[in-house]
């Protein structure tokens, strides 16, 4: 089994015992939706079928959505008999449109004998809750602090700042640990937003200026600054109680909500650098 937490563990090989027809796991973004949605099936020992969003008709995880048409593809596929039965995987399945949903409820409401879905998601809200309704929905729980840090020895990151930035950015994400690990530029990249995270929190207003200038072409990345410099603020008030830390984590609590409600990223940047 891929290494998750202890309770996941326990639920994941109760249901191997009595494959339900859908299931939809659920988690932070890094947690290993995927990985464990693929040992799933591979246990059970299915075909397994991947369903991801597409734009212009080639895949595209940043952009994409999963259109109807992607949807009913699938009527074809489950009107077939697979010998070992088949697991349709539907990654990023918030990113389903309305009628996408509508017409795999109608999949859900008429199930193929043979044939499970294991819908992946990290924000199963945007999900219609008639089909969650219909799936088992399981939790994947971050792992802990000391299979974090197994996972890194795993991974054989012996630099004691790596491994801090690591444990910093991702501790409890072992698909994230993993990606930081093995990819050096994505590594460079997640750090440099945490060290610009340290000057959002500690700069002066002419710092966070610069940094609303510097982010104000990535929303994802600027909500991740943000992410980042709430996490520091926590840690630190949660080591001395400081007042200070307090005031600007709810000021910043305010930011990180306007900017997830697609608020102008460098004027909410520049509007809190002056407060």
């Amino acid at each position: 089994m891929p290494i998750v937490h202890p309770q996941t563990e326990t639920v994941l090989t109760a249901m191997f015992k009595d494959a339900p027809h859908s299931l939809l796991f659920t988690g932070k973004e890094g947690v290993g939706l995927a990985t464990v949605a693929y040992y799933y099936a591979n246990t059970i020992g299915s075909h397994v079928l991947t369903v991801l969003p597409e734009k212009e008709g080639k895949v595209d995880l940043e952009k994409g959505t999963i259109t109807v048409e992607s949807i009913r593809r699938l009527y074809t596929v489950v009107s077939t008999v697979e010998p070992k039965g088949r697991v349709i995987i539907i990654d990023y399945a918030e990113r389903m449109a309305p009628a996408a949903q509508n017409a795999f409820l109608k999949l859900l409401e008429e199930p193929s004998p043979g044939t499970r879905f294991i819908l992946l998601t990290h924000q199963p809200e945007l999900m219609l809750p008639t089909i969650i309704s219909r799936s088992q929905r399981i939790d994947i729980k971050p792992i802990t602090t000391d299979q974090s840090l197994t996972l890194l020895d795993t991974l054989k990151v012996t630099d004691a700042t790596k491994r801090a930035q690591l444990m910093f950015i991702a501790e409890g994400l072992p698909a994230e640990l993993t990606r930081l690990s093995e990819n050096d530029n994505q590594f460079t990249k997640r750090a440099a937003i945490v060290k610009d995270a340290r000057l959002l929190v500690t700069g002066t207003v002419y710092d966070r200026l610069l940094l609303a200038k510097k982010y104000k072409d990535s929303r994802p990345d600027a909500l991740t600054l943000v992410e980042d410099a709430l996490k520091q603020l926590r840690l630190t008030i949660a080591k001395n109680g400081d007042a200070m830390a307090l005031r600007t984590l709810s000021r910043f609590e305010v930011l990180h909500k306007r900017l997830a409600e697609q608020g102008n990223v460098r004027l909410q940047l520049s509007a809190s650098a002056v407060l």
